[in-house]
């Protein structure tokens, strides 16, 4: 009897039982199933898209949530895990500070204000940056993860802060993976030249903070792998029996 009344209570709670009292008998009042479903289908993307507002309201952030599509930050996310972020802002973010006096970072290539210092004489992984004021600071772990997007990928990127760079117009970041995969930065670049950089890369400036769409604060794994199965990987799963080549061994999604 308890249990009856709290299952009676619980139904309040669910949303679609709102639909079958009030939208139901005046949309569909004979009662057709095909039109049923659709009106289901239908609330069901106004209440994903209300939930998703939701959150990003109560987040800061236009982007609460996003799916991990790449395994650059192995081991720590994968592939087909969900991110749940917050809006980014200079406290909140963690990573090495450095002051530069510069009046502006936009638009200005890395390879202008500091250079990477590698391992095994310049051929293995970037170990630190060296400013060109004489400061050096190692790379690390403990920069928040944060996602922006990449104007020359023309994608979402989720990587480690590697430095919070102050300028005369605010502040920027400077990013990486933290796979083994991703040797350096995102923005080690070289020079850009007319919009093209001498060396491969992911961004060719440092990101902007007005550019980030939040810092990662929650991870739920895997759970988009069905997404990125349906609408990216499809043909490959289709046509070859298996995800696409570029997907690094590792990854269950």
């Amino acid at each position: 009897m308890v249990l009856k009344k709290i299952r009676e209570q619980l139904k309040w709670l669910d949303p679609f039982t709102y639909v079958d009292i009030y939208v139901i008998p005046k949309v569909n009042p004979k009662n057709n199933e095909t039109l049923n479903w659709i009106i289901y289908l239908i609330s069901a993307f106004v209440f994903a898209w209300i939930i998703y507002t939701g959150f990003g309201i109560l987040l800061g952030t236009q982007s609460p949530m996003m799916i991990v599509v790449s395994a650059s930050m192995e081991p720590l996310y994968h592939r087909g895990d969900i991110v749940v972020l917050q809006g980014a802002t200079p406290e909140n973010l963690a990573g090495a500070e450095v002051q530069l006096q510069l009046p502006s970072l936009r638009e200005k290539e890395f390879a202008s204000f500091a250079e990477p210092i590698y391992s095994n004489g310049g051929s293995g992984t970037i170990e630190s940056i060296k400013f060109n004021s004489g400061r050096q600071i190692p790379i690390t772990r403990e920069g928040s993860v944060v996602v922006y997007w990449s104007n020359h990928m023309q994608e979402p990127i989720v990587h480690r802060v590697a430095a919070k760079l102050f300028a005369g117009d605010g502040m920027y970041v400077l990013t990486k993976g933290d796979s083994a995969f991703n040797s350096t930065i995102d923005q080690d670049c070289g020079l850009v030249l007319n919009g093209q950089p001498q060396k491969n890369c992911i961004e060719l400036y440092p990101v902007p903070l007005e550019r980030l769409q939040g810092k990662v604060i929650l991870q739920v794994p895997l759970l988009g792998c069905a997404k990125l199965w349906l609408l990216d990987d499809l043909g490959s799963l289709i046509t070859k029996g298996k995800l696409p080549a570029e997907i690094t061994p590792g990854n269950i999604c």
